[in-house]
């Protein structure tokens, strides 16, 4: 009898469980059952999947028309230089390729902190349209440039781009081009300005020819022992970058910015013509800053890293770089650049 009831109650418990469910389903057909935030429905979700960090979702009230064919992006990782180099691939590829560009909001709202009337649209447009991931090709690194970039001409595939992608050859045959994209707003251009005026002051000689000079230490040491198994670059070459200059342009300054401004007063200082710019502006010195006055400068030095080959990039001009290694991304630009010397 006791074994019945509990059968009885079971059943009644199903079968209760039934009615719920099947109420729910045709009383509440809007709501959605799975709530998984991950899953990419439009481009709105998919633009989010490409930043490092949650962004406010976006819609526009002025929708483009939804992508017929394949479309261009990337993914967003590193810092300034390396997000310069993934808006650039961007705005490249899409030239070469035919497709459509576009970039996270996450890389343009940076950018656009230090640069005016980017042309690249953001996904905001099309936030409406739904999108297919299966049909998005995301290459390894090692896959760019020249051995995909022919089979892309006029691809109805989507691409994703790598983050941290540079892309040496490709930006170089496109460097005046670029080089206008990157428009450094005024207020910038400002402060730099006043900046190297101070710096003509302080060294109080007669100065004609600038030469930035970008020192690239904190993170970089560590990391050039790991990744290249190599000592950082010393004083030694900096100094032989100098000297190659000064015989060129005897009224040369040098304008020193750096992320450790203290190792260079310490191996610069007893030059006369050099100028280290966080020692003076300390607090007021900001990568942006520090970037819109190595685009400032005439010629450039630099070391390595993403940041002081878009310094240099900016600047025009000759520019000498450390030869770290050949298949290092400034070696690799290097190739190309006919105004750029190793050393």
């Amino acid at each position: 009898m006791l074994s019945n009831n509990r059968n009885l109650l079971f059943k009644g418990i199903i079968l209760a469980l039934c009615i719920i469910s099947c109420v729910h389903l045709f009383i509440f057909p809007l709501f959605e059952t799975n709530t998984d935030s991950n899953i990419i429905r439009t481009y709105l979700d998919f633009e989010q999947s490409l930043c490092l960090n949650n962004i406010r979702k976006k819609r526009s009230f002025n929708r483009a028309k939804c992508p017929q064919y394949g479309i261009i992006t990337v993914m967003q990782g590193g810092r300034l230089g390396n997000q310069i180099w993934e808006y650039a691939s961007v705005w490249a590829y899409a030239r070469e390729t035919g497709l459509e560009p576009y970039i996270p909001r996450c890389i343009k709202l940076k950018l656009e902190t230090i640069f005016d009337k980017l042309s690249l649209p953001t996904f905001e447009t099309i936030s409406h349209c739904l999108v297919q991931t299966d049909l998005f090709y995301l290459p390894s690194a090692k896959a760019f440039p020249n051995n995909t970039l022919d089979a892309w001409h006029f691809t109805n595939q989507s691409i994703i781009l790598p983050k941290y992608i540079t892309s040496p050859e490709l930006i170089s045959t496109w460097v005046q081009d670029i080089t206008q994209e990157f428009s450094i707003k005024k207020s910038l251009l400002d402060k730099s300005h006043r900046i190297l005026q101070a710096a003509v002051k302080c060294v109080n000689i007669s100065v004609k020819t600038f030469i930035g000079v970008h020192v690239r230490r904190t993170d970089y040491v560590s990391y050039i022992k790991r990744k290249y198994n190599a000592e950082p670059v010393d004083s030694k070459f900096f100094l032989k970058a100098m000297d190659m200059f000064e015989k060129k342009y005897p009224d040369s300054i040098f304008i020193i910015v750096s992320d450790d401004p203290k190792w260079c007063w310490k191996e610069f200082k007893f030059k006369k013509n050099a100028y280290v710019v966080g020692k003076y502006h300390g607090g007021s010195s900001t990568p942006a800053l520090d970037l819109t006055i190595l685009a400032s400068c005439n010629h450039t030095i630099f070391d390595y890293g993403t940041y002081g080959m878009w310094g240099a990039l900016l600047a025009g001009g000759e520019t000498v770089y450390y030869d770290l290694n050949p298949e290092y991304s400034s070696h690799k630009l290097g190739r190309y650049m006919k105004n750029w010397h190793s050393l």
